[in-house]
């Protein structure tokens, strides 16, 4: 009975890290892909296997572009022009390309040095980052007024954006808006 318990737990668990592993497809800086199954570590990379059998191979930024799992386009971006590029969710591609973040929603209170709590009560959302003329600007959850300046050459736009036919928390609608119809 015991060895049998053993062997079942063991099975188990490889079940569990087996589940670990998304199928995706994984775009290299040459334009090559490969499809397989990928596992996201936390700020290094991805593990990828082109089967399930496969031995794990690590990529970094160093050697991909992003990946796709799910019907989400993950990228590696450098944000802030120096350092390690990070990684976004590419929600719209054009003249601007729009990236997001996913955050889970909530707040986050201090007591004191130190010490932090962290409790989710909020909804889900995004962030948004463009890609403008070579340019990485951080937007936030919704357009402000300053932003408008960038879509100068989309009267159009701008027009919908200040009469509210597109709201300013509708990035996503904005940016593909501007793409079909100025961003050429």
């Amino acid at each position: 009975m015991k060895n049998g318990m053993i062997l079942f737990l063991f099975l188990s668990c490889g079940l569990a890290m087996q589940a670990q592993y998304q199928k995706a497809t994984i775009l290299f800086k040459n334009n090559s892909v490969k499809e397989g199954y990928i596992k996201v570590r936390a700020n290094e990379g991805v593990k990828f296997k082109e089967t399930e059998e496969d031995q794990p191979v690590v990529y970094t930024h160093k050697h991909i572009v992003g990946y796709d799992v799910d019907g989400l386009k993950y990228r590696y971006v450098r944000s802030n022009g120096y350092g390690d590029p990070s990684l976004f969710i590419e929600m719209e591609k054009g003249k601007i390309i729009l990236y997001g973040t996913y955050w889970q929603g909530g707040s986050t209170m201090s007591f004191g040095p130190g010490t932090q709590s962290r409790h989710v009560d909020g909804e889900p959302y995004y962030t948004y980052h463009m890609l403008i003329n070579g340019n990485f600007i951080r937007i936030g959850t919704k357009l402000k007024k300053r932003h408008r300046k960038m879509f100068k050459d989309c009267p159009a736009l701008v027009k919908r954006l200040e009469n509210g036919r597109i709201s300013s928390k509708s990035i996503p609608q904005a940016i593909e808006f501007y793409n079909e119809n100025c961003g050429s």
